[in-house]
């Protein structure tokens, strides 16, 4: 058992039955003794030796199991959320990693004004060795009066190879909708190269640029397929050790056309309120100089919502 499943067994382990398996556990005292565990209970483990069989040891006295410190006993497990059980059973196949956050907002009136907005916001990520996951999932759905919904989604995933220290090279394909602006259909595929400046609690920084292939359906059924160089960048930092700024944007030009072009920006801050929960206000801000006949050249959009971090 690797030490990413020892430590979620655990965290599930059923006090007085739980069966797992392990190479070899080290006491406080720098005793090492090779083995299995048979048993835990919430004093003692039952660790079967290889040398000297069965073995009683006080939970106390247990440094590290198969180099996974032991702290967590049945007691506090029985404590556990079964939100909390979930995240680990996640963590568990995408590795210790795995971070990622959701956000929910919504507006429903009704009288003399029937409308009805809700949307949801998911973005995750994880590395395995020097693979970094990022994955985006977004939907927004807005009703006014008996009109049908307009329905806005996308769903993205890139994988980005570190090749030398912080530089990488990233591949990314989505695929997404937006009635607003009349795109019945929309894929992208592409190539960057990007560097990742920093990436600690305290902030991070990423720019990239490359080139992506856009192919854009229409309602009206007209098409538009092409190729443009891409430039985006992801900037956060904490605030007075509590609120945290984020800023990202993509520009997007197209090579036979230069005047056909895009421009994505999202500006936002996160305001704490219990553990992983918090209040997040942002301005999105789009523009597109070359829409279909109908279309606004800028949309801007300020959202606040309740977000959940992991």
């Amino acid at each position: 058992m690797s030490h990413i499943k020892l430590h979620l067994a655990f965290s599930l382990i059923i006090p007085l039955s739980a069966t797992s398996s392990a190479d070899e556990i080290i006491l406080v005292n720098g005793d090492i003794l090779q083995g299995t565990q048979t048993e835990i209970t919430d004093t003692h483990i039952i660790w079967n030796t290889d040398n000297f069989g069965a073995l009683s040891i006080a939970i106390d006295q247990v440094l590290t199991v198969s180099g996974v410190p032991l702290s967590n006993t049945p007691a506090e497990v029985d404590q556990a959320l079964p939100e909390e059980m979930a995240l680990a059973d996640i963590k568990g196949f995408f590795g210790e990693s795995f971070v990622g956050s959701t956000a929910v907002f919504g507006n429903i009136s009704s009288g003399n004004d029937e409308r009805n907005e809700w949307g949801i916001d998911t973005e995750i990520s994880w590395l395995n060795d020097d693979l970094r996951h990022r994955s985006i999932l977004s939907y927004e759905s807005k009703s006014a009066d008996d009109s049908e919904a307009a329905v806005k989604y996308l769903l993205s995933h890139s994988v980005d190879w570190f090749f030398k220290d912080t530089w990488f090279w990233s591949n990314k394909g989505s695929i997404g909708a937006n009635d607003n602006r009349s795109i019945d259909s929309a894929y992208t595929i592409g190539s960057n190269v990007g560097n990742q400046f920093w990436d600690t609690d305290q902030g991070s920084l990423l720019a990239e640029t490359g080139l992506v292939w856009i192919s854009e359906t229409f309602l009206d059924g007209s098409k538009d397929d092409r190729m443009t160089v891409s430039w985006s960048s992801d900037y956060s930092k904490l605030l007075f050790e509590q609120v945290r700024l984020s800023h990202s944007h993509q520009l997007l030009v197209a090579i036979e056309d230069t005047d056909n072009s895009q421009f994505l920006a999202d500006i936002g801050f996160d305001f704490p309120l219990i553990d992983n929960l918090f209040t997040k206000i942002s301005l999105e801000w789009a523009y597109d100089n070359q829409p279909v006949v109908g279309v606004e050249k800028i949309d801007r959009k300020l959202n606040l919502g309740v977000n959940y971090s992991w």
